[in-house]
């Protein structure tokens, strides 16, 4: 025991030095939980200002209700994104565009190939041939993105740029 003392009495500037730092540590901690309790108070004393026990009661049940409204919208709202995006895969939104010029005297780009199909590749393609005399409009349709008569390059090119998000291209001969 004469051991132990005697090094408590050896060391007892350090160990006090190290009580005075856990003791500032301690009051510097005590005095921030003050200013937090402090602060969270002043917080809760503005919410419940003149309330007593039935009013918050009152208060906490109008919460409820409203937030199982807000469910219930945010559910209805829910179904209705998914039924706009099932409809979105038939909508007609994919569109591409080519000017051309079809005859050689006949300038200014005048000749189009426009492409527009949904997301399956179910549309159509519009060719709009113009010359000097007189202008011609071909329609051909497309399943999967394919025509069963054949595409010109104009009509194709419409096509891609459709599937690549609608650039529009012109093209001379």
């Amino acid at each position: 025991m004469d051991g132990a003392l005697k090094s408590i009495a050896q060391h007892a500037g350090e160990i006090l030095a190290l009580l005075i730092v856990a003791v500032g540590f301690l009051v510097y901690w005590s005095l921030r939980q003050r200013a937090a309790m402090r602060s969270m108070r002043s917080v809760w004393n503005a919410m419940f200002e003149g309330a007593r026990g039935e009013q918050v009661e009152r208060m906490l049940l109008e919460h409820l209700k409203e937030r199982l409204e807000l469910e219930k919208k945010v559910a209805m709202l829910e179904g209705r994104i998914s039924e706009l995006e099932g409809r979105m895969e038939s909508a007609k939104r994919h569109l591409g565009a080519v000017r051309y010029d079809a005859f050689d005297d006949v300038g200014g780009a005048q000749s189009f190939a426009l492409a527009l199909f949904d997301d399956r590749g179910d549309g159509f393609v519009l060719n709009g041939i113009t010359g000097r005399a007189d202008s011609r409009i071909y329609c051909k349709s497309l399943v999967g993105g394919r025509s069963e008569r054949n595409l010109s390059q104009e009509e194709q090119r419409a096509i891609k740029d459709a599937m690549t998000g609608g650039q529009k291209s012109v093209t001379t001969p």
